[in-house]
């Protein structure tokens, strides 16, 4: 994305790189103050849980992320991450942001950079430690009981130990950057 200023004078310039496939768009929005010497303009995109599934799904597709079941398993975790957005709606003190929903999707990030490291073998990389450390944090907090319901009742459990579990570069940068994004839109920090 190339910005100019109005007498034509080169500005920002900002990469992003997107799974695009027929029928899907991508949304960015570019707020910026037209007076002289304001600051540079602000790009943002807009991703939404569909948005990140779709990712996961054209990922798979392309070979960029392990098994059926491994893809499967990604995308219900972005299925309870906004089921857990209903939560924060349903508080009767509202905070700023959604946290259950967050932490779920950075947990969602990681599962992404532990399957990058080659874990083709479930044996090179178990997430079990990240699981487990997960629910030490979070599973006493009535928010997150809606998620731990769905997460012990998915067949992931029956299916772990032999999936391949693997993410190319190329998918890991993309898709987490993605849910960086949503992060952000829940009132989360991303980094840049």
């Amino acid at each position: 994305m190339y910005l100019d200023d109005v007498n034509g004078a080169a500005g920002n310039t900002e990469k992003f790189e997107a799974y695009i496939t027929s029928g899907t768009t991508q949304e960015y929005v570019i707020n910026l103050d037209p007076a002289p010497g304001a600051p540079a303009p602000v790009i943002t995109k807009a991703v939404t849980f569909d948005v990140l599934r779709g990712d996961v799904s054209t990922a798979h597709k392309l070979d960029q992320i392990g098994d059926d079941k491994f893809a499967r398993n990604l995308i219900s975790n972005i299925d309870l991450a906004e089921k857990l957005t209903g939560v924060c709606d349903k508080r009767k003190a509202k905070k700023a942001d959604c946290e259950p929903a967050i932490a779920v999707l950075e947990l969602f990030i990681r599962r992404l950079e532990l399957a990058n490291r080659k874990c083709g073998d479930p044996a090179d990389c178990d997430e079990e430690r990240e699981w487990d450390a997960f629910r030490k944090e979070h599973g006493k907090d009535d928010d997150f009981k809606e998620f731990f319901r769905g997460w012990d009742r998915d067949d992931w459990h029956k299916h772990k130990k032999s999936s391949k579990r693997s993410v190319t570069d190329e998918a890991l940068k993309i898709i987490s950057e993605d849910a960086g994004w949503l992060i952000k839109s829940l009132g989360g920090f991303i980094d840049k």
